[in-house]
């Protein structure tokens, strides 16, 4: 007998249905962990092998808590009457009429599952592949006794080679690439060369890049010259400074700048255009005043048509300075990620991004990728993936080569039920972490559903809108905000819906705070990171603590759900109701902790502590440095 759900829950059974494949679309706080651990749970029911289900998450602590959520049901299961055991099935969604040895089996599923060899697959990405590198070193090609790099190891390696390649053989390539250098923090740069080492390893030469950008091999800095200057300029700047430096402002202004440019060449080409050209990269219109043009009428439109050529020559200029960047790029990368594969492998070491490759090529060769995916106990038949949305290209290449049987040869005509999990939300997606793009997860999903239906096999996208965690205010506000944003996956027809529609809400909106212009306040005394009292981040982190107070003093109503029900009470607001969410822990993060304090609340203070920037630490840093000299 078919039970009557609300809708929410009746949207969270149909995608734990594993009669299928599924593409699902889950909110935040839509309770997409208990749907992946209840589609395990329900394919585990139906007589599914423990050792053909991987799923990949994608933090240590989300696998953590869905093994913890399934081992929590399948052992209560082992312990429950018949009655409540069928009640529990139910729920979950399987709603057939259970015999006595139907339900003895649910019963052992627990047992079943904590004496798989090596455990249930639920893992993060990165330590399947771990896994499967280890298993297969040979035909990986790695150190069978290889050990995974931590972030801080990798940095602290990379940033020795580069040292090394500044006092070794490949010192022009380090300086080349200083020169367009942006001053961003180098580690990040140098993890983002690895993470793209698939294209920055193959050495390109400079006619191949030149012809990418548009340019001539042969095209420099002399055929620039050509498209912005005529010979003249010296002549006609030289003739027009004294009328300007007599008229107005402006003329003044741009007078002043131009007697400072030392040649008219590539090397002040850029700073001509600064004086010349508005923001846009455009000829001033009013330049120069109209009494110098009614002076000098002749040069004046000499000065308009060399202003046109220095805009005409900014889109050449900027492929040019793309090309050479692209250019010394490519040099710097190529021996450095060779440096950084050897040092590597001489330790034994394979960092987060190698463990991705190396998967992928192994899954890739076609002399040991089918003896490979057989000998992972026999195949993979159900796969799930979770935050999928963080997924990055070279994640999915591995996802789609653990599949590709689903929907290739004889695995997509057989009678072995095989299924494709995959669970996300693109409005959750830490862009550019690890790679990942959040627009791969609708690539994604039309490509793996126009495989399955093709050898007609059942695929479906769904969603879950309903939020058990937020009140309807709240969402409400979140999709009038973000209300056209398509792109960034908040689709028209995928709203946040408050489960709790009865739940209270309220949103404030206070003024802004502008920017403050900098007065130094500080006397000379005073060291030298001290925030003045009208600093913005200052004047917000006191508003923040003085509402705080105000709640707490007036003893403002708070509606709480009680611990051994559902049910909510009221009663007087306490200081561990509050919770103070920051974008980032900046210095507005400091400067709220700092303001509670200073009003005697009751506050946990900072999460995360940088041990080297305490105030105490770099005393006794400096004392030591004193000490040590």
């Amino acid at each position: 007998m078919t039970r009557q759900r609300d809708d929410a829950t009746e949207a969270q059974v149909r995608a734990a249905n594993p009669a299928g494949s599924a593409w699902l679309a889950a909110n935040a706080g839509s309770g997409k962990t208990r749907v992946l651990t209840d589609r395990v749970a329900r394919l585990l029911l139906q007589g599914v092998d423990p050792q053909q289900i991987l799923c990949l998450t994608y933090t240590k602590a989300a696998a953590t808590e869905m093994q913890n959520r399934l081992f929590q049901r399948l052992g209560a299961w082992a312990m429950q009457s018949s009655d409540t055991l069928v009640n529990a099935l139910a729920e979950l969604g399987e709603d057939q009429v259970f015999d006595e040895i139907a339900l003895r089996h649910a019963r052992t599923l627990f047992a079943r599952a904590i004496e798989v060899p090596g455990g249930l697959k639920i893992q993060t990405i990165h330590s399947f592949c771990a896994s499967l590198l280890r298993r297969f070193p040979l035909e990986a090609g790695v150190n069978p006794l290889f050990e995974e790099m931590e972030q801080r190891a990798a940095q602290l390696l990379q940033a020795q080679i580069v040292d090394d390649m500044i006092e070794g053989e490949d010192t022009d390539v380090v300086q080349a690439l200083m020169l367009h250098f942006t001053g961003a923090e180098f580690d990040r740069f140098l993890q983002e060369i690895v993470a793209n080492q698939d294209v920055l390893s193959q050495p390109k030469q400079w006619a191949d890049i030149a012809k990418g950008h548009g340019l001539d091999p042969d095209f420099d800095n002399s055929k620039l010259e050509d498209i912005a200057f005529d010979g003249r300029e010296s002549d006609l700047i030289a003739m027009l400074l004294p009328a300007m430096e007599l008229s107005g402002v402006n003329d003044q202004k741009i007078a002043k700048n131009l007697k400072l440019v030392s040649e008219f060449s590539a090397k002040t080409l850029t700073e001509l255009q600064k004086i010349l050209l508005t923001q846009d990269f455009q000829p001033r219109k009013k330049c120069p005043s109209k009494k110098v043009q009614d002076a000098h009428p002749e040069a004046c439109a000499d000065l308009q048509d060399f202003m046109h050529r220095l805009a005409s020559a900014k889109e050449a200029q900027n492929a040019l300075l793309s090309a050479r960047r692209t250019y010394d790029l490519y040099r710097f990368a190529e021996p450095f990620l060779a440096r950084y594969a050897r040092a590597k492998a001489i330790r034994g070491w394979l960092d987060f991004d190698d463990l991705i490759f190396r998967t992928r090529s192994l899954l890739k060769d076609e002399k040991v990728a089918s003896w490979v995916l057989y000998r992972l106990d026999g195949g993979i038949s159900h796969l799930l993936v979770d935050e999928a949305q963080d997924t990055s290209p070279a994640q999915w290449d591995v996802v789609r080569l653990l599949t590709q049987e689903f929907t290739s040869g004889l695995g997509a005509h057989d009678d072995k039920q095989r299924t494709l999990f995959v669970v996300g939300d693109k409005k959750q997606s830490i862009y550019s972490f690890q790679g990942a793009d959040p627009d791969e997860f609708d690539r994604m999903e039309r490509e793996f559903g126009d495989k399955l239906r093709a050898v007609e096999l059942p695929f479906s996208s769904q969603s879950l809108e309903y939020s058990f965690r937020s009140s309807d205010a709240i969402l409400r506000l979140v999709d009038l905000t973000f209300d056209g944003q398509d792109a960034a996956g908040f689709v028209p027809d995928q709203k946040h819906r408050a489960f709790h529609s009865d739940k209270p809400g309220r949103v404030d909106l206070w003024p802004v705070i502008e920017k403050s212009a900098g007065t130094d306040e500080r006397h000379w005394t005073d060291p030298i990171d001290f925030v003045p009292s009208t600093h913005h981040t200052v004047m917000l982190a006191r508003q923040v603590a003085d509402q705080i107070a105000g709640l707490l003093d007036q003893k403002s109503p708070a509606l709480v759900p009680e611990k051994e029900n559902s049910h909510y009470v009221m009663r007087p607001v306490r200081a561990d109701d509050i919770l103070i969410l920051v974008q980032r822990r900046s210095g507005l993060f400091h400067e709220i902790i700092r303001a509670c304090k200073q009003r005697d609340l009751p506050i946990a203070g900072a999460d995360r502590l940088r041990v080297g920037a305490e105030l105490a630490v770099r005393d006794l840093l400096a004392l030591l440095s004193f000490l040590a000299t």
